[in-house]
């Protein structure tokens, strides 16, 4: 992993065509979006039931805008040779996932059909990446390569799984992507690394879907979205630690939030004898959104978390790659404990 402290470092240039893969992203997730309000009243209405955060019928499956815009954005840096094409391959494996996921919204497939095929879609993008960069854990722990190609291959099903856990609100999930991609394009676009430019196309397709999802929302991005955009971030992080440009402790410091409840809630939930797939509204935020009676108002405490906890410790992660672990230990610890203390995985108040 490239040392970049001292570096001087000149931002990737943007060229037109780059300017109209993020337009083409934004508008297509927009224009979608605006067809899925209508279409999904009669085939996609999320009905509200005793543990939801929302009221009224809501549409689901925006989502599918997200990820349709952000395919057309990538085919053209793909065949502006912006975008490589073993690189255009591995983020392709994130479009099973969304299949699954849009099913999913219409249908509730069982957790036997969905979790192989996460398993497979994680499998097949680790095996187009190659084999597993060392040091993985910042030199602190060796172990064969099998066993670390294993370990991703859950991470990047946990990561798709709690990332859908956390869509409990208006506005959240998707602004957790915002932050994310804002934050990794920011830093790739320093180190003039192109992949810059597939953060930015995600950034631009979750924007087009966020004016539908600002409270009260008009529409949800379902499955097909949380458990997607899970996943990609996921990937994005594993090619950027494979070509030695961001170690994956970047990102899962950039994610700190979402992991810290979604672990902390199952953990506490598993102690107590419930099923990690049952239903639920006790992470943080939920418990957050119930007190305050704001979904924007908990975005924004995450957000400002985000900015002032988790941006800083990722950037030291950046510079100081042989401490990246130590700096994910410490960011998500605390978090945790925070998490605790706000009533994660306890029972909801009756």
């Amino acid at each position: 992993m490239q040392d970049t402290s001292g570096q001087d470092l000149a931002g990737h240039l943007i060229t037109g065509t780059d300017i109209l893969a993020l337009l083409t992203g934004l508008l297509a997730a927009w224009c979608l979006c605006s067809l899925l309000v209508v279409v999904g009243r009669r085939h996609l209405l999320d009905v509200p039931v005793a543990r939801s955060a929302h009221q009224q019928a809501v549409p689901r499956g925006g989502g599918a805008a997200i990820v349709t815009g952000l395919a057309l954005a990538i085919a053209v840096l793909l065949f502006s040779g912006t975008l490589t094409l073993q690189y255009t391959l591995v983020l392709a494996c994130a479009l099973p996932v969304a299949m699954v996921g849009f099913i999913d919204d219409f249908k509730a497939l069982p957790v036997r059909i969905r979790l192989p095929l996460h398993l497979i879609s994680a499998a097949s993008a680790l095996w187009l990446l190659g084999p597993v960069p060392e040091p993985f854990f910042s030199g602190w722990l060796v172990m064969p390569s099998w066993l670390q190609a294993l370990i991703l291959m859950l991470a990047l099903v946990w990561l798709l799984n709690l990332y859908n856990f956390m869509d409990g609100i208006d506005t959240l999930a998707a602004a957790q992507c915002l932050f994310v991609c804002a934050a990794a394009g920011l830093m790739l676009w320093r180190l003039d690394d192109p992949l810059m430019l597939v953060c930015a196309a995600l950034f631009a397709a979750t924007l087009g879907f966020l004016y539908w999802n600002v409270p009260p929302a008009r529409l949800f991005m379902g499955d097909v979205g949380s458990t997607f955009l899970g996943f990609f971030l996921g990937l994005l992080g594993l090619i950027t630690h494979f070509n030695g440009v961001l170690s994956v402790w970047v990102w899962v410091l950039l994610m700190a939030t979402f992991i810290a409840d979604t672990t902390l809630t199952l953990l506490r939930r598993l102690l107590a004898g419930h099923s990690i797939t049952e239903g639920h509204s006790t992470h943080a935020y939920q418990h957050l959104s119930r007190r305050w009676g704001s979904h924007l108002r908990v975005t924004a405490a995450y957000m400002v978390v985000n900015v002032l906890w988790s941006l800083p410790l990722a950037w030291l992660a950046l510079t100081r790659p042989e401490y990246g672990v130590l700096f994910a230990i410490s960011g998500i610890v605390p978090l945790m404990i925070v998490a605790a203390l706000l009533g994660a995985g306890n029972r909801e108040r009756q």
